[in-house]
């Protein structure tokens, strides 16, 4: 189901709206929260924070920009995560001393910062090109780094199908790419 078509069953009847994001975007969500909580949380905290995410995704949905859902609730659910780990740490005592802090970029790193970040973005809107379920095979396998199996199980194929899918994704998003370059 496409954003718009997701904007128009909420606008029908919320409830409905509602359940199909949660399903849609359900795995997407459990797998960035577990990659985060895994170490030091349960699966008990993975549910508790992924019913805070789309908490946070349904009290906001009107303020999410048309064609950015997805990333969105990416966002959400690794700030989230993020969150929850912080606050096991605390409460479990495993602060550890090489943990890492996110530096605020200095002035000569900004222009890298937003050429990075132009990349990712322009990366991620040609993955989103590619429809579902590869986009979602891609994402997971290369920044989630998921084996095939573990992808299968979550987008209901055969590690085969799934391998042979991202095959065939990173062939066509590589013409997409290549396609990209040669506009500008």
């Amino acid at each position: 189901m496409t954003d718009c078509e997701l904007r128009e069953l909420v606008s029908t009847s919320q409830e409905e709206g509602f359940k199909a994001l949660f399903q849609q975007y359900q795995s997407y969500v459990y797998t960035i929260v577990w990659n985060q909580l895994r170490i030091v949380g349960t699966a008990e905290d993975a549910e508790e924070c992924i019913s805070d995410v789309f908490l946070q995704v349904f009290l906001h949905f009107e303020e999410i920009e048309d064609g950015s859902l997805q990333t969105y609730i990416g966002t959400v659910a690794r700030h989230k995560a993020i969150d929850y780990v912080r606050k096991l740490r605390s409460v479990n005592g495993h602060l550890d001393d090489h943990e890492e802090l996110h530096d605020i970029p200095t002035d000569e790193n900004i222009q890298q910062e937003i050429e990075a970040t132009m990349e990712h973005k322009l990366l991620y809107e040609k993955i989103q090109e590619l429809g579902e379920p590869d986009a979602t095979i891609l994402i997971l396998k290369y920044f989630y780094r998921r084996k095939s199996k573990d992808i299968a199980r979550l987008v209901h194929m055969t590690p085969i199908a799934v391998r042979v899918r991202l095959n065939r994704a990173l062939k066509k998003l590589r013409q997409l790419l290549t396609n990209e370059e040669m506009l500008r």
